[in-house]
């Protein structure tokens, strides 16, 4: 077990000194609750046999004080749950983000991490934890109840046992559809999420009426399964209130009988049936609630998952700044659930400065490669090594520091055009600049409406393909990073933006900075050192660049090397 195995416990851990201090809330609120039976009993013991108008007065206050009372802590309770809830997002938030997008894959929900982690948090502030925490002082109204008389108190025990085992029975009864529910609504989720950024095929290919129809069939199965359980939970909340109810009035009748045998008194009747009511009123709040519960629990199974399984390195030991000999050893890489292999036995030098290019048909393992190299993927089996160290020796922060890495999806973010290059790092205005020359964009920028500081909109949506290549371009070489792997880097470039790349890369060469290149275009790769044949997730050839654009004019059959 890692360290990392824990994390989630330890941030409940830090919180449970709030839930401890509205536990203790809880106490005193349950205990004040006693003056409503506590005053019927007076009442009619009392005030009426006496007729005493000063004792009924003096009564009613203290029962108005222990109201006021027990609203103000109950006010209390839930501003210290708040507060909790408010600390642990301090304390998880920012993991389940980062873990998310580093375990992020296509096709995936990306955002459903930390929708659960907010399903949890929020539950936290809801009535369900009330209720669980009045819960455990039930017991006192039922020990009161047994005071008042013993066959009273069995009556109540009885009830209390009744109706746990009902909320028991609901949680089996509930928790099976609700789960297949609820990992339905999840897949739905993540294929809306899909259809949404692929808004432009859909609308330009006609394909909107046969994506709904897809997104209703997955919706209507996933609802089905909700209304079967919210079918089961309704008629066991109703079950249980119907119950409570029907003990509530029992226990009148059972006290009028004991009145008639001159076995308790006529305040009793009265203070029992509330006492019960009181000591009820938990479990049924939970059954009530227990559709969100359940869904929490199942939220906090799959934040815990996700943040508890993280494998980053995050070492306070730094390792020397590399200088971007990489090597690959024997790696391979295969999807397990499609059982596929991607890559096989891939294994090559370069050394520091040298810059490669990678080639080969479609599907033949270039962007899985490049992901690899880049350290965004790691192999089934075989070590990727950067200055000799295997790359997942090294922080994950201090990694990016040095790696450059323009993936062939372009993203940007929705901020400005220098937060976007300057990887949203401060006070870096000149190397932003400086990056942004040797991308050889600076002056595109500057003409923006507001130069560096433009708004590019989600995904850079309002700047063309090549405006929005060429800053990524730049980011990439932010800071003159000593390894730098560009995936298809001039897809959306017209022959300026073509020029300004081949001089980018022969600049960083100059600079000592190792690169490699996945690109189809033969002037894209016409100043690296060595080429790199892929073909079926295997290497086919390996060398200098000269050679193997010999040995491929030999064969005299082009090579297809769109990257997949």
């Amino acid at each position: 077990m890692n360290s990392k195995s824990k994390i989630v416990k330890d941030a409940l851990l830090a919180c449970r000194h709030y839930f401890l201090v509205a536990a203790g809330f809880s106490l005193a609120i349950n205990l004040l609750y006693l003056a409503s039976p506590l005053y019927m009993l007076q009442v009619y013991d009392r005030v009426v046999t006496s007729g005493s108008e000063t004792t009924l007065l003096m009564l009613t206050i203290v029962l108005l004080a222990a109201f006021l009372a027990l609203a103000g802590l109950d006010l209390v309770r839930a501003r210290i749950l708040t507060r909790a809830s408010v600390r642990l997002d301090r304390l998880l938030s920012a993991k389940v983000v980062a873990n998310s997008l580093e375990a992020s894959s296509p096709g995936s929900s990306q955002s459903q991490p930390i929708r659960d982690f907010d399903t949890f948090r929020q539950v936290i502030t809801g009535s369900g934890v009330h209720a669980l925490l009045d819960l455990p002082w039930s017991p006192i109204y039922i020990a009161i109840i047994f005071l008042l008389h013993p066959w009273l108190g069995f009556f109540a025990l009885g009830s209390s046992l009744l109706l746990v085992a009902m909320a028991v029975s609901n949680e089996y009864l509930v928790r099976g559809p609700l789960k297949q529910a609820n990992d339905l609504a999840t897949a739905n989720y993540a294929f809306t999420e899909m259809s949404l950024r692929n808004a432009e095929v859909v609308r330009a290919m006609g394909m909107l009426d046969g994506l709904i129809r897809r997104w209703e069939r997955d919706r209507h199965l996933a609802l089905r399964r909700q209304a079967d359980a919210s079918d089961r939970a309704a008629l066991m909340s109703g079950l249980i209130r119907f119950l409570r109810l029907t003990m509530q009035s029992l226990i009148l009748g059972l006290g009028a009988y004991l009145v008639i045998e001159r076995q308790t008194s006529a305040g009793s009747i009265f203070a029992a049936s509330l006492l019960l009511g009181r000591g009820l009123q938990p479990v049924e709040q939970i059954v009530g609630v227990w559709r969100s519960l359940v869904l929490a629990r199942g939220a906090l199974a799959r934040v815990r998952k996700l943040v508890d399984s993280d494998t980053r390195n995050d070492r306070s030991f730094n390792l020397p700044k590399p200088t971007g000999k990489i090597s690959v050893e024997q790696v391979s890489y295969a999807l397990p659930s499609l059982q596929k292999i991607l890559l096989r036995d891939i294994s090559f030098r370069l050394e520091a400065g040298e810059a490669l290019g990678i080639i080969g048909p479609s599907g033949a393992g270039k962007s899985t490669l490049a992901r690899h190299l880049a350290g965004v993927m790691q192999p089934s089996r075989g070590t990727v090594r950067l200055d000799g160290a295997d790359m997942t020796h090294w922080g994950r922060d201090a990694l990016g520091d040095h790696i450059g890495y323009l993936p062939q999806d372009i993203e940007l973010f929705s901020d400005t055009v220098a937060a976007n290059i300057g990887r949203f790092k401060t006070n870096v205005d000149q190397e932003v600049i400086e990056a942004a020359r040797l991308a050889g964009v600076h002056d595109m920028i500057i003409r923006l409406p507001q130069g560096y500081e433009t708004q590019i909109g989600e995904g850079g949506a309002v700047l063309s393909g090549g405006y929005r290549q060429r800053i990524a371009l730049a980011r990439a070489v932010f800071g003159t990073p000593n390894l730098i792997i560009l995936d298809e880097p001039s897809s959306n470039l017209d022959a300026d933006g073509d020029r300004a790349l081949s001089e980018c890369a022969i600049e960083l060469k100059r600079r000592g900075s190792t690169v490699i290149i996945v690109s189809h275009r033969p002037s894209t790769i016409a100043n690296v050192d060595k080429i790199l044949l892929l073909r079926d997730g295997a290497v086919e050839a390996f060398g200098m660049r000269n050679e193997i654009v010999a040995l491929l004019n030999q064969r005299a059959a082009p090579i297809g090397v769109a990257t997949q």
